[in-house]
C-alpha cells in the first residue's frame, strides 16, 4: 500500500462512522455505475448462437414462396421502366466520380 493511501486511511479513520458512510456511499456510486457499464458492455460483445435468438423470437420457418411474397408493385409501372430507372441511376453514379 502506498504512503499517500496510508495517509488517506488514517484520516478517513477520524472520521465519524455516519461521515465515514457518506464517504463510502460518495466513493462507491461512481464504482457502481461503472460496473454497470461494464455489464452492458459485456453484453454486447457475447453474441447469442442462432438457436438462442430463434428461440427467442420464435421465428417460423416458411414452407413456400409463396408465403414470403407480396404483392407491392405498383401497376402503373412497368419492370422495364425500374430497369432503365436503376440503370441510368448507376451511370450517374458512375459519371459523377
Amino acid at each position: 500500500m502506498s504512503p499517500q493511501l496510508q495517509n488517506i486511511i488514517n484520516e478517513i479513520q477520524q472520521l465519524s462512522t455516519t461521515e465515514q458512510k457518506e464517504l463510502l456511499s460518495a466513493i462507491s456510486k461512481p464504482i457502481q455505475s461503472k460496473s454497470i457499464q461494464l455489464k452492458i458492455n459485456n453484453n454486447f460483445w457475447n453474441s447469442k448462437t442462432i438457436e438462442q435468438l430463434l428461440s427467442e423470437q420464435q421465428v417460423q420457418v416458411a414452407t413456400s414462396i409463396l408465403e414470403i411474397g407480396g404483392d407491392f408493385w405498383p401497376q402503373e409501372e412497368s419492370v422495364d421502366e425500374f430497369n432503365d430507372f436503376i440503370l441510368t441511376q448507376r451511370h450517374d453514379d458512375r459519371s459523377s466520380e
